[in-house]
C-alpha cells in the first residue's frame, strides 16, 4: 500500500529495505566486522521485534511496566544492495532503543531514543554498493520507559540515491498562509544541498498537484549553491479554487519539487539545465484556529475533538507495525466516532500519519514523555533538539497534525528547572514550526486543588494550548486564576470522572460532557483508545486493558457509549453487566462495569433473578423487548450524561433494544443466548491481499453453538494452519492475562473468540487457512483469499 497517491518521483529513487536481514540475540564481538561469519543467524525481515517473539518472563528486566517482554542486546547484518547508483541515505523510521550504525565495519552514528527517525548519509563513507551494514540495538537498561516499547529495527529501513544536487531529507516545508474560497497561498520553502566540490547553479521548479493528478500552480526559481552548503528556496504559489481538506472530505495535494543543474552540454558551448531530482510532498489546503472562548475551529467551522491516546504497539504483532495493522485500528476507531489521536508519547511511525491524513483524523503530536525520567536524563541534554527537529522536520506537511506537545507528565511538575526545560522545549517548537501551536501534556499533580492550579499557572505562561491529564474538574479553577488559553483534555478516563482535590475520585460521569457542554473546552483524549502491552499490574497482567478497543482490534461493549456520544449516525447498544465476565487486572479507576454482549446467564434462568442492562444511545427513546414482549421505553434525557439503565427479569432467548427519533425506529441491536458450543466459525475481514510481505488480513475464530450463537464463556484452544501464499504472523485473543504466547499458531478463545493475524507472501498466489478445536465435537472451518500484486 503506498503512503502517498500523488505523482511519482523519477530522478530518486527510494526502496525499503525489508528483506535479507540476519538477526542474533545477544551481544557479538566484532558484530560490524564484514568478515564475521553469521551463516547461523536468524533470517528475519524489518520491521522486526524481538521482544514480543517472548519468552514473556515474571522475572524479566523489564518488569511490569515492560510487560514482562524479553529485551536486551542484538544485533542485525546485511549487505546494502549492489545496484547503488547515486548518493545513498539511509532512514532509520524507529530503532529500539540505543543503536549504533556500521557500514563495513565504519561507525556511521549512533542515536539513544528509540522513536526518532534518523538519516544517515552514506556517501560520506565511500557506499557504492554491497557492503556490510551493520546494526548493534541495546536495549538493556532499566528502567527506560513505562509501557512496552519492543525491541529491535521495529519500523522501515530506506535506501535512497540521489544526485549530489538533490533536496535535502525533510527538506520541504509547505505552508498554506491564506486561504479562502477563492484562492489559496501556498508557500512553500525548501532546502537543497550541493556535495560537489564546487558551486553549482540549481535551478527548482515546484508544481502543486491536485488529487486528480493537474498542474494547478508553478513556481520557478535559481540560485548559485557553495560547495558542500544548503540553499533555502522560498516560493509562493497561487491555487484557484482550492478544495479544503475535512474531517470528512480530506482531499490532499502534492508539491512536487524538481531540481535542475547546469551540465554544461548546451548548443554551442552553451550550458543546459538537466533535471537531476524530484521530491513529492503531500499536503492539505485548510485552516484552523484554537480559541479560548469558543474552541477549536477548522475551516472556520467549530469542531469537537473526539479523540483517544493510543500507543505504538498492536498487540501480537508488538511494535512491528505495519499499514493494513494501523488502517484496521483507525476504520474501527471511526466506527466509533474518533475524529482525533494523541500520539502518546513519542513521535508515530510515518504510515500513521499518512493514514490520519487520507482518512480525515486530527492529530496531536508528541515527541517525549518525561524528559529527564531514568533512562533518558543522561542523553537528554545532548540529543533533546536533535529529537525535536527530528519530529517537526519529518511531520510539518501533515494537515492532520494541528497541535505539537513537547512532552507528557513531568515528575517535577511546576518545579522551576521543568519550567526551563518547558520554555527551552516550547520556544524551539515554535521556532522550527511556527504555523501550529505548542503544548506539553499537564499531570493533575499539585498540593491539592490550589498546588496544582500554580503548577497550571507556571506552565500556562510557556504553551499556547492548556491540555491536561484527568483534570475536567478544574476547568472552571482555572478560568478562575485568569488562564485565558484553549483547554483540551488530553487524558481522560471512560467512565469515571475527578471531584474536589482528587483527580482519580470515582464520579460516573462521563468527561465526554465536560467538552459538550462547555464552549471553551475543545475535546477530549480518552486513555487509552486500544489496549496496550505494557504499564500492566502483577504477574501474570500483561499490559493496559480499558481501552475501547481490546488488542484485537475488537470494539468493547463499554466502548459503544462513546460510539452514542459521538457518532453522526443513530445508535443503539445494550449491553447486559456480567459479574461472571473474566477481565484482566486493571487499575480501577480507569474501570468501569463488567459489560458484555450476550445474553447468557443459565444460572439464572427459573431464579426469579435480574440482569442489569445498559443502553447506549443517540437516540430520544429506548424500547426494550425480550423474547418479543415489551417491557417499556425510557428516555435518554431522563438519565442526562448517564446511559439507560434496566433491571430485566431473566429469559433465554432474545433481548432487543430499539430506538426510536420522532416515533420512528432509527436503529435495533439484539443480544441471543447461546447454546452449547458446537463449530469454530472463521471469518476474515479482507477479501484479497497484496504480495508485498507486509499486507495483512485478520482473520476471526468464533465458538458458535449450531445457530451460529457465539458462546461468551467458550475457552477452547484454537489451531490454526495456513498454507499457501502467506504465513501467521501473530495470534491473539484480546486477555492480556494469558500466558500464551503471541508468536504462534494455537490461541485460546476467550469469551469465545480469538484470531490469527496472516501476512501476505511476496508472491502472487493463494493463502489458504483453517482451523480446529482442540474439544470433541467442535466442526472446522477455513477460508481462502488470493494474493496478487495489487490484492487481486
Amino acid at each position: 500500500m503506498p503512503t502517498h497517491d500523488g505523482p511519482d518521483e523519477e530522478h530518486r529513487r527510494t526502496r525499503r529495505l525489508e528483506t535479507g536481514w540476519r538477526f542474533t540475540r545477544g551481544d557479538v564481538e566484532d558484530g560490524a566486522d564484514p568478515a564475521l561469519d553469521d551463516g547461523d543467524w536468524e533470517r528475519v525481515e524489518v520491521p522486526h521485534d524481538w521482544s514480543i517473539e517472548g519468552p514473556f518472563d515474571p522475572d524479566s528486566p523489564s518488569q511490569a511496566a515492560g510487560g514482562y517482554a524479553p529485551e536486551g542486546v542484538g544485533w542485525y547484518r546485511r549487505e546494502l544492495p549492489e545496484d547503488i547508483d547515486g548518493e545513498p541515505t539511509l532512514r532509520f523510521d524507529g530503532v529500539y532503543r540505543d543503536f549504533d550504525v556500521y557500514v563495513d565495519g565504519e561507525h556511521v552514528g549512533n542515536r539513544p531514543y528509540g522513536y526518532s527517525t534518523v538519516n544517515y548519509d552514506l556517501s560520506e563513507f565511500g557506499v557504492t554498493g554491497g557492503e556490510t551494514l551493520a546494526v548493534r540495538v541495546a536495549n538493556d537498561e532499566h528502567p527506560h520507559s513505562r509501557w512496552y516499547t519492543g525491541s529491535g529495527i521495529y519500523r522501515d529501513v530506506h535506501l535512497t540515491e540521489t544526485d549530489p544536487v538533490s533536496v535535502a531529507p525533510f527538506g520541504t516545508d509547505v505552508r498554506t498562509n491564506a486561504v479562502n474560497r477563492q484562492r489559496a497561498e501556498v508557500q512553500v520553502l525548501t532546502e537543497v544541498t550541493n556535495d560537489e566540490g564546487e558551486a553549482v547553479t540549481v535551478a527548482l521548479e515546484t508544481d502543486i498537484v491536485d488529487a486528480d493528478g493537474e498542474v494547478v500552480a508553478t513556481a520557478g526559481d535559481e540560485a548559485t549553491v557553495d560547495p558542500g552548503a544548503a540553499h533555502e528556496f522560498e516560493q509562493r504559489l497561487s491555487v484557484a479554487d482550492p478544495e479544503r481538506w475535512t474531517l470528512d472530505d480530506p482531499t490532499r495535494y502534492f508539491a512536487r519539487s524538481v531540481v535542475y543543474r547546469e551540465d554544461g552540454d548546451g548548443d554551442e558551448g552553451d550550458s543546459a539545465a538537466v533535471a537531476v531530482d524530484d521530491y513529492v510532498t503531500p499536503f492539505g489546503v485548510r485552516t484552523f484556529e484554537w480559541t479560548a472562548d469558543e474552541g477549536f475551529f477548522l475551516n472556520g467551522e467549530p469542531v469537537d475533538m473526539k479523540g483517544v491516546n493510543i500507543h505504538h504497539d498492536a498487540g501480537c504483532l508488538g511494535a512491528a507495525v505495519t499499514e493494513r495493522a494501523l488502517e484496521r485500528r483507525l476504520e474501527a476507531l471511526r466506527e466509533l466516532g474518533c475524529n482525533a489521536i494523541r500520539t502518546a508519547h513519542n513521535p508515530p511511525q510515518p504510515e500513521l500519519l499518512d493514514l490520519c491524513d487520507r482518512m480525515g483524523f486530527l492529530v496531536v503530536d508528541e515527541v517525549y514523555d518525561k524528559w529527564r525520567h531514568v533512562g533518558a536524563d543522561e542523553w537528554f541534554d545532548e540529543w533533546w533538539d536533535e529529537d525535536l527537529s527530528a519530529m517537526i522536520d519529518r511531520d510539518r506537511n501533515h494537515p492532520s497534525i494541528v497541535l505539537w506537545s513537547v512532552g507528557n507528565e513531568n515528575f517535577d511538575q511546576g518545579s522551576d528547572e521543568m519550567i526551563e526545560d518547558l520554555a527551552m522545549l516550547t520556544e524551539a517548537a515554535s521556532e522550527m514550526d511556527p504555523t501550529r501551536p505548542v503544548t506539553y501534556g499537564n499531570p493533575p499533580w499539585g498540593d491539592g486543588t490550589e498546588g496544582v492550579v500554580e503548577n497550571i499557572e507556571r506552565v500556562a505562561e510557556h504553551v499556547d494550548v492548556l491540555v491536561g491529564n484527568y483534570q475536567e474538574h478544574w476547568y472552571d479553577d482555572y478560568r478562575e486564576a485568569g488562564i485565558d488559553l484553549p483547554i483540551l483534555g488530553s487524558e481522560n478516563r471512560r467512565f469515571f470522572r475527578g471531584s474536589d482535590d482528587e483527580p482519580l475520585a470515582f464520579v460516573p460521569r462521563n468527561p465526554w460532557y465536560d467538552v459538550e457542554e462547555r464552549d471553551d473546552v475543545c475535546g477530549q483524549f480518552l486513555w487509552p483508545g486500544i489496549d496496550y502491552l505494557g504499564e500492566a499490574r502483577d504477574w501474570p497482567s500483561k499490559g493496559w486493558p480499558t481501552g475501547l478497543i481490546d488488542t484485537t482490534g475488537a470494539i468493547k461493549p463499554s466502548g459503544r457509549f462513546h460510539q452514542a456520544a459521538w457518532s453522526e449516525e443513530p445508535v443503539v447498544f445494550a449491553a447486559a453487566v456480567d459479574h461472571d465476565r473474566e477481565r484482566p487486572a486493571c487499575r480501577p479507576a480507569w474501570s468501569g462495569p463488567p459489560l458484555s454482549e450476550h445474553w447468557t446467564f443459565p444460572d439464572r434462568e427459573d431464579s426469579q433473578d435480574f440482569v442489569n442492562v445498559y443502553t447506549y444511545t443517540n437516540a430520544e427513546e429506548v424500547e426494550l423487548y425480550q423474547n418479543d414482549e415489551y417491557l417499556g421505553t425510557q428516555h435518554a434525557d431522563d438519565y442526562g450524561p448517564r446511559p439507560i439503565e434496566w433491571y430485566v427479569p431473566y429469559e433465554s432467548g432474545t433481548l432487543r433494544a430499539v430506538a426510536k427519533e420522532d416515533g420512528e425506529v432509527v436503529d435495533e441491536h439484539e443480544l441471543e443466548t447461546a447454546g452449547e458450543p458446537a463449530a469454530v466459525d472463521l471469518s476474515a475481514d479482507r477479501e484479497t491481499l497484496a504480495a508485498d510481505g507486509r499486507d495483512l488480513v485478520y482473520v476471526e475464530a468464533t465458538v458458535v453453538d449450531d445457530e451460529g450463537v457465539r458462546v461468551p464463556r467458550a475457552d477452547h484452544e484454537v489451531d490454526f494452519a495456513v498454507s499457501g501464499a502467506g504465513e501467521i504472523a501473530g495470534v491473539d485473543n484480546g486477555d492480556l492475562d494469558s500466558d500464551e504466547p503471541w508468536v504462534g499458531d494455537a490461541r485460546s478463545a476467550y469469551h469465545g473468540t480469538c484470531i490469527a493475524v496472516v501476512r501476505a507472501d511476496r508472491e502472487g498466489g493463494r493463502v489458504e487457512v483453517e482451523v480446529e478445536a482442540e474439544a470433541d465435537g467442535l466442526d472446522g472451518d477455513g477460508v481462502t483469499l488470493p494474493v496478487g500484486p495489487d490484492g487481486d
